[in-house]
């Protein structure tokens, strides 16, 4: 078997090092794998918003009503508090009373929410 010669094994020594190194780097570097979101099942125990008159394309006076938060009892027993936002999924309106299943993200915003037809 051939020895290496110390300039050969110096060679091998850093290219090694560089490679671990470059390794590092790139999973330093690495985009975070995605957060889970959790699904959430309940009654909705009350809703919380805001209303007020507006004028349709029409001119005639409708109610607008603009959904800020639902309180759910889970399955489980406790309440969740869904805050909404403008990135808010919901398909469609829901009163106390509608059971509901909500996608929340890991950070704990509300995704989306869906009632369930009875």
């Amino acid at each position: 078997m051939k020895s290496l010669n110390s300039t050969s094994l110096a060679m091998a020594i850093v290219s090694v090092g560089l490679v671990a190194d470059l390794g590092m780097r790139a999973e330093a570097q690495s985009p975070p794998k995605s957060p889970s979101s959790k699904i959430v099942t309940g009654e909705v125990a009350q809703v919380e918003g805001e209303f007020h008159m507006a004028k349709d394309s029409q001119g005639e006076l409708t109610l607008d009503i603009v959904d800020k938060s639902y309180v759910i009892t889970s399955q489980a027993g406790g309440e969740v508090r869904l805050e909404l936002d403008d990135n808010t999924k919901v398909q469609k309106r829901v009163n106390p009373g509608d059971k509901i299943v909500a996608k929340i993200s890991s950070e704990g915003h509300t995704l989306s929410v869906t009632r369930l037809e009875p």
